[in-house]
């Protein structure tokens, strides 16, 4: 038996001995016989078995069950440590089956902090836990999607919102400009070198997130940007448990946009035109059957996942298997997810001095993606215009009746067959082409294998010796058939079947994991200590092949062979990182809490001078309330401060950045081309690490025996030598070299509050609430002052990065007025695209020096609230999330109001000349910044548990069927005009071009109906 649980258990047990002796007075006794278990169904030996009012008691033993004579009407007090008690009133002689929950938001909470484990009451660094109490309910097809709102500091953005994207996860704000601002995963002690794809919910058992320096940094050169610790479940003592995890439901597109149609748009020239119509709408007005893009781009969706595990163990071999698969149909057509996986989890105990655990994590996704964003799709259409073509557009077109219809099949340059009016708005292609015409599907295989051993020289001294791989497997297959091409008349031909073209691209990623960990945990008199050391050794090959074909001999056959091929490539490159790690915990008399620790880091990917980092930190913490001054029934029973300093490293730059790299070129020698090389940047033997100092200070309380919590936390953390690729005159021959400049800086507060509102047996209502701000600024440019970016230069935007200021900002003219297109109003819905920007230092005309700062795309600040309620079998969970104070740089309107044709591009022609130097495009201007504020319930639980009676009928342990939703309720800004105010999709890799958005694809509401089961 554990020892910790053969002392909560042994007084009493001792206690139980004596009190057997007293006489009882009685006249009615029955024996009350029952198991105590969690609520996953496992046992919990060493649970307190106590009849409420008396000193009558006794302990469940390993298997978790309890015998105790007891008189009728009686309660039993059911207690065991980390969980909440639980009361049974007795009645009759009966077996019976007690199952706890979870204790929330108690100081004596164990979190996982990296390589170990403390109690939050020990922590002196900022770290975040978050329990599976009902994640895996949520309806997202990624675990990373739950999480949105449930941690102060951490900004879950779903960019990309089809089926299966990854959301974008920032972890106090962006710390580099160039070396990612990604967290570190770190999946039961691997740290992965990709996201949280491989991993199901419903095997997640908590989540940790450690968020300043002194906890990230035993992590070093990869804890620059956060830490995220996944612990997937595992098996407990006790009999077999099988579980069911299932649910099913359906989403919608939260909001659609109005595409006028044609009559509406007719009525709106006929009262800005003195009652005349366009001769456009009035030749348009004989084929105008009318159409909403959203209605063939757009379907609704459906959700489904299936996971069934098997868990269990004794006292030598405990084990967790389980195998699930999901299935997402996004709201775009020819979007999908699918994604079949398992875990395996087995924990062997030997003896006393030998322990074994092997995990594996298996996983493989098939996700289709449309290869247009939903701009492009949309505008492609004309609300005008049928599907498919009429008797009528047949004859003035020569479209076959029952073709597509493409609006430059209206084009009298495009089609000679059309004698009529020009009333093509775009030479895109038909959207429904774009979409069904092209596959764009990708397969990939994951496997997270890892296994340890331990050995025990003593009681406190153990070495972890532990091996794994991580391998990635990704293929991605491409075709666009014959009929996909833009233009309309070509179907069919020999000419369009030379259109088709396909690729194939295939990446795998081999990682291999060492690590060797010492450690050492004493407790005597008052002192506590904890050590660890160790030496990490990890290895990265990542090889890829890519291969394209054109002139394809059919539509039905997309394999290469059946195209001529056209290109060829493979890389293969790979890197190393070695460490050297140590820490040590220290506490005396509960009260004086030191943490130290190094992190001692070497990687392939910086220059051979400069390879190897150095990350310390330190953090103290004092726990006020036990000091024998503080008042034993004070309003805040529990009361700790702490501070914290130390550094991490980021090497996310990509490899062989700091040694020469060349490219192929042409060189003309006489009349005579010859291939060379030329060198894309130079060699710098001097590249190092980009490194974060971060300062945190904070305080964690409890505060009315325990019923609410408070944690607050301020830092301050500044990024020095920052990965940055300088460029310089291409006349040197080279385009630039990596190097070590600039600075920037990040500073916020951080609040989460708990609090146990009612908390009786039958009546349970607990909350808790996060808030964070967070502030940039760029302190350091190297020789530079400020950075503009530029965006898509046919349609100019610009980005300033500027020392003393946030590490973006939008940057352009002020919008003054718009510019009314003259009497072709055509087609529907047309605007120009450029208006008339403000003269901001009145010289006449608008230059680059009438640009100002226009926005920002960082929130101001982000917040999340949770709400758990739970009367008798019945409960009901919610989770609002909300950002306030961001802009998106939104290029939306500019192509559903434009669509880019003649008459809203040349209509400031018609303008007098001094307007007409004032003029600058949409994108340029104040005109494309909104405001990207939200407000979202982002899921909404309500559930009911069996209880007892109807549990033992179907021989079930735990069932709970439950109603789930996702963005049930979404508020957009005033102001904001498209689909999804989170979805910054384009320039993700750039920081310094951070907010743009073009095409995103939409919010979605979804609803989900489930079961969770145990037997």
């Amino acid at each position: 038996m554990n020892s910790k649980v053969y002392l909560r258990g042994i007084l009493p047990i001792v206690l139980s001995c004596f009190l057997f002796l007293e006489p009882a007075f009685s006249q009615t006794k029955v024996t009350v016989q029952g198991i105590v278990k969690d609520e996953q169904g496992g046992v919990l030996p060493g649970a307190s078995v106590t009849v409420q009012g008396s000193k009558q008691g006794t302990v469940a033993d390993e298997k978790g069950a309890f015998s105790l004579s007891v008189e009728t009407g009686q309660t039993l007090l059911i207690n065991y440590l980390g969980y909440q008690p639980k009361t049974y009133a007795v009645t009759k002689t009966e077996n019976i089956t007690i199952s706890l929950e979870p204790q929330e938001n108690t100081m004596n909470t164990v979190v996982v902090i990296g390589y170990g484990t403390q109690k939050k009451s020990s922590v002196t660094g900022s770290v975040a836990k978050l329990s599976n109490d009902n994640l895996n309910q949520i309806p997202v097809s990624r675990a990373d999607q739950a999480l949105a709102g449930k941690l102060a500091g951490v900004q879950i953005q779903t960019t990309d919102a089809t089926a299966g994207a990854a959301p974008v996860i920032k972890i106090r704000g962006a710390a580099s400009i160039t070396a990612g601002t990604n967290p570190l995963i770190v999946i039961d002690g691997y740290p992965v070198p990709t996201d949280l794809s491989a991993v199901d919910m419903n095997n997640v058992e908590s989540i940790e997130v450690l968020k300043d320096a002194a906890s990230a940094a035993i992590y070093g050169s990869r804890g620059a940007n956060g830490v995220i610790l996944i612990t997937t479940k595992s098996g407990k003592n006790g009999k077999t448990v099988v579980g069911l995890n299932t649910a099913a439901g359906f989403k919608d597109v939260y909001r659609r946009l109005d595409f006028p149609t044609l009559s509406q748009w007719a009525d709106h020239v006929k009262s800005v035109n003195n009652g005349n119509l366009s001769p456009e709408i009035i030749a348009a007005q004989q084929y105008d059957v009318p159409l909403d893009p959203q209605d063939i781009v757009f379907r609704k969706g459906a959700f489904q996942n299936l996971q069934a595990n098997v868990s269990g163990g004794s006292d030598n071999v405990k084990y967790y298997v389980s195998g699930e698969a999901v299935f997402d149909k996004g709201v775009i057509v020819t979007n999908d997810y699918k994604r079949y996986g398992g875990q395996a989890n087995v924990d062997i105990t030997p003896n006393k001095k030998w322990k074994i655990g092997i995990s594996l994590t298996p996983s493989y996704t098939v996700q289709q993606t449309p290869n247009y964003k939903i701009h492009d799709l949309l505008r492609s259409f004309a609300t005008w215009l049928p599907l498919y073509a009429t008797e009528s557009i047949s004859q003035a077109t020569g479209l076959p009746v029952g073709n597509l219809v493409h609006q430059r099949a209206f084009d009298p340059a495009a089609n000679t067959r059309y004698k009529g009016i020009n009333l093509s708005a775009t030479a895109n292609n038909n959207g429904y082409a774009n979409l069904y015409g092209i596959d764009n599907t990708t397969y990939t295989v994951k496997t997270l294998a890892n296994a340890n051993v331990q050995y025990n020289f003593t009681e406190a001294l153990s070495l972890k010796v532990s091996g794994g791989a991580f391998i990635n497997n990704s293929r991605n297959e491409f075709f666009q058939k014959s009929w996909a091409t833009r233009d309309p008349f070509l179907q069919g031909s020999a000419v369009a079947q030379a259109s088709t073209r396909g690729t194939l691209a295939n990446t795998q990623t081999i990682d291999v994991l060492n690590e060797n960990i010492l450690n050492y945990t004493k407790s005597f008199g008052k002192h506590d200590l904890n050590v660890i050391a160790g030496f990490t050794a990890q290895s990265t090959k990542i090889s890829s092949s890519n291969s394209a074909a054109t002139n394809f001999a059919t539509d039905d056959i997309p394999t290469l062979n059946a195209g001529t091929l056209s290109s060829l490539s493979s890389t293969e490159e790979r890197s190393a990182l070695a460490s050297v790690l140590f820490r040590a915990n220290y506490a005396y008399d509960n009260k004086y809490l030191l943490s130290v620790g190094s992190r001692w880091d070497g990687s392939s990917r910086f220059g051979q001078d400069n390879r190897w980092g150095y990350f310390p930190s330190a953090s103290l913490g004092w726990r006020v309330s036990n000091e024998g001054f503080y008042p034993k029934e004070a309003f805040v029973n529990d009361l700790k401060i702490r501070a914290s300093y130390g550094a991490t490293g980021n090497n996310n730059i990509g490899n062989y950045r700091a040694f020469a790299n060349v490219n192929t070129v042409g060189a003309i020698l006489g009349d005579a081309t010859s291939l060379g090389f030329n060198s894309s940047f130079y060699d710098n033997p001097n590249l190092g690490w980009e490194r974060s100092f971060s300062f945190n200070a904070g305080a964690d309380l409890a505060f009315m025996k325990n019923r609410f919590t408070l944690t607050v936390d301020a830092y301050r953390s500044t990024t020095k030598d920052l990965l940055f690729f300088l460029p310089i005159n291409t006349i040197t021959g080279s385009n630039g070299v990596w190097t070590n400049v600039g600075e920037v800086e990040n500073q916020g507060l951080e609040i989460e509050l708990g609090a146990k509102i009612i908390d009786q047996e039958n009546f349970k209502w607990s909350v808790s609430a996060n808030g964070a701000t967070n502030k940039n600024k760029v302190k350091a440019l190297g020789n530079s002052n400020s950075i503009i970016g530029v965006g898509d230069p046919k349609r100019p935007n610009y980005f300033l990065a500027q020392v003393g200021q946030p590490l973006v900002q939008f940057y352009g003219y002020e919008y003054d007025s718009d510019i009314e297109v003259g009497g072709n109003f055509w087609p529907t819905n047309v605007h120009s695209d450029r208006v008339i920007a403000r003269d901001i230092n009145n010289d006449g005309v608008v230059n680059d020096l009438d640009r100002v700062v226009l926005g920002q795309p960082t929130p101001k600040f982000t917040w999340g609230l949770t709400s758990n309620l739970k009367y008798k079998d019945f409960d009901l969970s919610f989770v609002f999330q909300g950002a306030q104070g961001a802009s998106v740089f939104n290029a939306d309107p500019n192509y559903y109001e434009t669509q880019f044709s003649a008459t809203g591009t040349s209509a400031y022609l018609s303008l007098p000349a001094n307007l007409q130097a004032k003029t600058k495009y949409k994108t340029e201007s104040r005109y494309a910044i909104e405001d990207a504020s939200f407000i979202a319930l982002r899921n909404l639980n309500v559930g009911y548990t069996l209880n007892a009676k109807w549990l033992s009928a179907i021989k079930a342990s735990n069932l709970r069927v439950y109603v789930s939703t996702a963005n049930l309720w979404y508020k957009f800004a005033k102001g904001y005009s498209s689909y999804n105010p989170e979805g910054v999709n384009e320039y993700t890799d750039d920081p310094l071009k951070n907010g743009y958005q073009r095409g995103s694809a939409p919010v979605t509401r979804n609803i989900t109906f489930g079961i969770n089961a145990n037997f």
